[in-house]
């Protein structure tokens, strides 16, 4: 059996590949009469080293293959999809201790968290000062708000083609070009200074931050396929890790853009992003790791012949998979409304504080740090014990509540008949951001798992979908919710809007634990 994985070239010039796991489905088929050549076919028990996995491919009287990642687990890749599903189903194997992570992925983590830092960046580093520059220049707050909410509108958008353009352009192509893209984008925001005119100026505005949302996508979409397919057994660590350094960029972002433009007025701040994009592309092109892109022993050319005799999925038929899951929509629901509690309350949160506690916005800042060290302080905690359990549904459900509490405890909301406070808001929002945060970590392995589970081919092709439409669910989240948000705060007013906000995220815990205790019979079973 031929193992498949897909390939990408460097930037600069080198053969360069990711390694995806075979599964059914993934190895390269003989056409009827046509005998594998010696080239084609390993022999029983031949193990192969892909990067930083480990592959022993054994023959069971020609039917049935195991593979053994690492030295941590043995898992059966039955011969059929249908065997695969009913075997894998959304929970995933037991695992002893894991291996440290070898020198290549902790270099490969460290360029990926340069692209997450600065995509932080890119979403905060004009909070301070753009609103007022939009005033300057002929332009109303809710023209000025929708320059903001392109922006996550246009990375929703993109992500479904990402995952497209993965599959033709290369991951660690795409990872750089949205680099390159993001970071021209940036620099063009700091010429709109110049540009005469409301009508031309808001125009302008609106095409290079979408502009500049396709750029992040592509970084985003392309540094969780890398994750998942690199780091097989630690998927929920190295996620952790790129959430903590993307919240770092959104926290630190709006100081260094107020700095930078009191420095050096509105430019300098696009300037300096800008260059740092661009800057970190070059610098990933030399210091990014190769990754193995051939087989031992094999040619490209043989290799390039096992990949078209392999079955390989549609991008249609990988999206009817995914989408047809109804595992898939639970995770999918939950991801909704857990952007819900990031991005509901926050757009309206600094004239609340203002009006009812005093809080200015200096302060508010100091709030919003406190609510970092919280979130950085538990994501390894999530990311170790996601990793270390079977059925992540149950890890999602028992974070929710707390969520839901700490939501309640911002404003306060009616239940909890407490008066406002600087201690409740400041309580309430690291709740809120420690377990939304253990909430949301474990999705992105649990639908990849879930997926496969349903017949998803568990390549990088796979992966890429995958990592997509996580990231165009999360989006549609992120531009949804800030406007309906504010308009539910205008009509009712906040503390009602997070007692309906905490009533949802329970209510999702329900289905969630429901749903988790009948992976767990599934998972009974199978013992």
């Amino acid at each position: 059996m031929a193992a498949k994985h897909s390939k990408f070239a460097r930037a600069d010039g080198k053969a360069d590949g990711l390694v995806s796991t075979p599964v059914s489905g993934d190895a390269a088929t003989p056409q009827a009469g046509q005998v594998p050549s010696s080239d084609d076919t390993p022999p029983p028990n031949q193990v192969e080293t892909y990067g930083t996995r480990r592959v022993t491919t054994q023959t069971i009287d020609n039917k049935a293959s195991r593979l053994n990642y690492g030295a941590t687990e043995e898992r059966p890749v039955p011969a059929s999809t249908a065997e695969h599903k009913a075997s894998s189903d959304c929970g995933q194997p037991a695992t002893g201790a894991l291996p440290p992570l070898s020198w290549a992925q902790r270099r490969l983590l460290i360029c990926l968290s340069f692209g997450a830092v600065l995509d932080g960046f890119c979403q905060s580093v004009q909070l301070p000062f753009f609103p007022g520059e939009a005033r300057r220049h002929g332009l109303s707050l809710t023209a000025a708000g929708a320059v903001f909410s392109a922006f996550a509108l246009s990375e929703m958008l993109a992500y479904p083609v990402m995952g497209w353009l993965a599959l033709r352009l290369g991951v660690q192509r795409l990872y750089l070009a949205g680099l390159v893209v993001a970071g021209i984008a940036t620099l063009t925001f700091g010429l709109l200074t110049y540009v005469p005119g409301p009508a031309a100026f808001l125009a302008g505005c609106l095409t290079v931050r979408a502009a500049e949302a396709v750029g992040t996508a592509a970084v985003l979409t392309a540094a969780r396929t890398i994750v998942i397919n690199q780091f097989p057994d630690r998927v929920n660590v190295a996620i952790g890790v790129l959430e903590v350094v993307k919240a770092v960029g959104l926290c630190v972002g709006p100081a260094l853009g107020g700095g930078l433009y009191v420095l050096g007025g509105y430019g300098l701040p696009f300037y300096t992003l800008g260059g740092m994009l661009l800057a970190t592309a070059a610098i990933n092109v030399v210091a990014m790791p190769a990754i193995a892109s051939t087989e031992s022993g094999k040619t490209e050319a043989h290799q390039r012949e096992a990949e078209q005799r392999t079955d390989q999925q549609s991008y249609m038929k990988m999206l009817t998979i995914v989408f047809s899951c109804p595992d898939n929509w639970v995770i999918f629901t939950t991801l909704f409304i857990v952007s819900m509690n990031w991005w509901a309350l926050d757009p309206s949160l600094g004239p609340y504080a203002q009006q009812q506690l005093n809080v200015e916005s200096s302060e508010l800042g100091l709030f919003y740090v406190a609510s970092l060290l919280s979130f950085a302080v538990a994501s390894p905690v999530w990311s170790r014990l996601a990793d270390s359990m079977r059925n992540t549904f149950l890890l999602v459900a028992a974070c929710l509540p707390l969520t839901a509490l700490g939501v309640l405890l911002m404003p306060p909301a009616p239940p909890l008949d407490l008066p406002p406070s600087r201690a409740l808001l400041g309580v309430g929002m690291a709740l809120r951001e420690a377990f939304c945060l253990g909430a949301r970590l474990p999705l992105l392995a649990l639908l990849l798992r879930c997926s496969v589970a349903a017949g998803l081919q568990d390549n990088l092709r796979g992966h890429a979908l995958v990592s997509s439409a996580f990231g165009a669910v999360y989006n549609m989240g992120k531009a949804a919710w800030p406007p309906l948000g504010a308009a539910v705060i205008q009509e009712v007013g906040l503390p009602l809007l997070a007692s309906g906000m905490a009533a949802l995220t329970l209510t999702l815990a329900i289905v969630d634990a429901a749903w988790g205790l009948k992976v767990n019979s599934k998972l009974k079973q199978e013992k």
